[in-house]
């Protein structure tokens, strides 16, 4: 193999490996007999184990932005549509095909490693970043953006419930229950209705607060 196949031949292997093991249990000798090559190849192409995994995890975030990307929005597109198109998103990525990728960012999410600031950086921060500008849109720039966090926050953990505690809401419904009633179109649906009644309940909320505000300031 050329020195470009043995190193895409590593990653392509390393990323299941480091998927299904994480990476304190996987190992450099399962890894390169996997991949068929010699011992020394990690140290050769990656330096080490550690700059190996973060080349996967970057791999693993290229995979998931490519599979399921941000639909590009319009002048015109309301606040609204962009909550909901940001919520497909974040489910898609997080429920769609459940590749190494997919399982791989959601064990670094659960148990972060040194190659999750990586993640944060690139990623994570980003998209939260997204969803906060939405939130100002919906809000008002005068809100506080650690309430907005606060909200977005919640919103993807709504997403992340789905996901992480699958086999348990299967358990407490049923198959049937959860075919029926719980399809990733029906609960992205749930999350940007219930959603948009929080972030309405919270914008009442601020203007009640501010009337009241200025009542007190001017005597009232």
């Amino acid at each position: 193999m050329s020195s470009c196949n043995v190193r895409d031949r590593l990653l392509e292997v390393a990323g299941p490996v480091f998927s299904e093991k994480g990476f304190e249990k996987a190992t450099v000798r399962e890894i390169c007999q996997k991949a068929d090559v010699n011992l020394a190849s990690i140290n050769y192409y990656f330096g080490d184990k550690e700059r190996l995994y973060l080349e996967v995890i970057c791999l693993a975030k290229e995979m998931g932005v490519s599979r399921v990307p941000l639909p590009e929005w319009s002048s015109d597109t309301s606040p609204e549509q962009k909550l909901r198109d940001w919520i497909t998103t974040l489910v898609m990525r997080m429920m769609g095909t459940d590749s190494w990728s997919n399982q791989l960012i959601m064990r670094e999410v659960l148990k972060p490693t040194k190659a999750c600031g990586h993640l944060i950086q690139e990623l994570i921060r980003p998209f939260l970043k997204i969803a906060d500008s939405i939130l100002q849109e919906m809000l008002g720039a005068e809100v506080p953006e650690y309430r907005r966090m606060q909200c977005v926050f919640s919103i993807a953990a709504q997403c992340q419930f789905y996901r992480v505690s699958e086999g348990l809401v299967t358990m407490m419904l049923g198959p049937e229950e959860k075919a029926a009633h719980y399809d990733t179109e029906r609960l992205i649906e749930h999350i940007h209705q219930f959603s948009l009644a929080a972030i309405k309940n919270l914008k009442q909320e601020l203007v009640s607060s501010e009337i009241e505000s200025s009542s007190s300031f001017h005597g009232v």
